[in-house]
């Protein structure tokens, strides 16, 4: 069984888990994926729900599932063999079906972000409060072993009191250019390319330091993707093809590359990038500051050479250094010690069908071992905070406090 180590591994003897998925696109697909592969009687579906029954239907014969299929969230709240429910509806609608199904008494896996404003995730946080029930986020990265591997470096105390951390979050180029033709670039949907992509990011520092934000201030705006003079609408009509390396040809390779980068459940437009409607920053800086003191600098750009997600911490006692595509970490001693280089093992497997099966995984272990809800409360509302701060500083132009849930 593959799991992260600081989940709790020993064998229990416990019922199945009963499961009701909500929301069959991309994400509910990787969830049946898991579950085919998981140790059998582990948990179960129950209930597969959407709003159409020619959707749920399509879903289930395409995965050969005889589930109940529910359609609406009333006819799910009524379920009484439901214990869990994975929420993977769109971004901008996750607060009515998680207050819902907490207040059915149910447990509920989110997918991220918890929600696109800090009044919809501070209502889902309140609704899992008042419950008593499981709130899980589907922040992946966290069981990726090089994230593990920093968080028990930092925590053993490696490089001694954590004074600074630098982070890039390098969204490639092309992968950069496939948001600002799809929902996501608009902010009432996404609630910005900040909280949308760079949440990963900004959790993932969370968890490795084992610390929550308390102030932040930015920078920010929409900088690539700027209208520009003589391009048309649409690149179908656009007289400036030859010279942009953002055209959709809408040929095989592009839709391949397309499909590799933004998944095969999103279909390419042929939309400009720079012409189109667009709320959403497309580069932004800031500063934040931790309850364990230590003090972040955070970029995120959409049009970088290469994606990568650079990371160093800082302290009194060295350095950390790592792309964490490389499972390579940097160690670099003070007091003129040798450089060490730390080689992770890369998880098994293709994408991060590890990491899908360690969050199912964990989110299992908490209902089984019935663990405090408030961790996964906190974790969730936090890992949204430093995004909703930042926006709301770039508006301000002031410093802006973080508080836990």
């Amino acid at each position: 069984m593959m799991v992260a180590p600081f989940i709790i591994q020993e064998e229990i003897d416990v019922a199945t888990t009963r499961m009701a998925l909500l929301g069959t696109g991309g994400r509910g697909q990787i969830y049946v994926d898991v579950l085919n592969r998981m140790q059998p009687g582990r948990a179960e579906w129950t209930g597969m729900c959407g709003r159409t029954p020619a959707t749920v239907a399509t879903f289930c014969e395409e995965n050969d599932l005889d589930t109940p299929q529910v359609i609406g969230l009333e006819n799910l709240a009524a379920m009484d063999d439901v214990d869990a429910v994975l929420i993977c509806t769109p971004d901008y609608a996750h607060r009515e079906p998680a207050e819902v199904c907490f207040g059915a008494g149910m447990h509920c896996l989110v997918e991220k972000p918890l929600a696109t404003n800090p009044e919809d995730a501070a209502a889902i946080c309140q609704a899992a409060r008042d419950s008593g029930k499981i709130l899980h986020l589907g922040f992946v990265l966290r069981y990726d072993p090089l994230a593990i591997k920093i968080r028990e470096l930092i925590a053993g105390g490696a490089i001694g009191k954590v004074l600074s951390a630098n982070v890039h979050e390098a969204v490639g180029w092309f992968h950069g250019s496939t948001y600002m033709r799809r929902w996501n670039r608009f902010r009432e949907q996404s609630g910005d390319m900040l909280l949308h992509k760079g949440c990963h990011t900004l959790d993932i520092i969370n968890f490795m330091t084992k610390a929550y934000p308390t102030r932040v201030a930015a920078f920010g705006g929409t900088d690539t993707f700027v209208p520009l003079d003589g391009a048309a609408d649409f690149c179908h009509d656009c007289d400036l093809t030859d010279e942009c390396i953002y055209y959709a040809d809408q040929g095989e390779e592009y839709r391949k590359r397309f499909y590799e980068t933004a998944g095969p459940q999103v279909l390419p437009d042929d939309i400009c990038v720079f012409n189109t409607d667009k709320d959403t920053t497309d580069n932004t800086t800031l500063i934040a500051e931790y309850t364990n003191g230590m003090r972040m600098c955070y970029t995120m750009t959409m049009c970088a050479p290469k994606g990568q997600r650079r990371v160093t911490f800082m302290g009194t006692g060295g350095e950390l250094r790592t792309d964490m595509s490389t499972y390579t970490i940097e160690f670099l001693p003070n007091g003129d010690k040798p450089a060490e280089t730390i080689q992770v093992t890369p998880p098994e497997g293709w994408g991060h069908q590890h990491h899908d099966m360690a969050l199912l995984e964990h989110f299992l272990q908490k209902i089984e071992t019935e663990a405090d809800p408030e961790e996964g409360i906190q974790d969730a509302w936090m890992s949204g905070a430093v995004a909703f701060a930042a926006l709301q500083s770039m508006e301000t132009e002031q410093i802006v406090d973080v508080h836990p849930f």
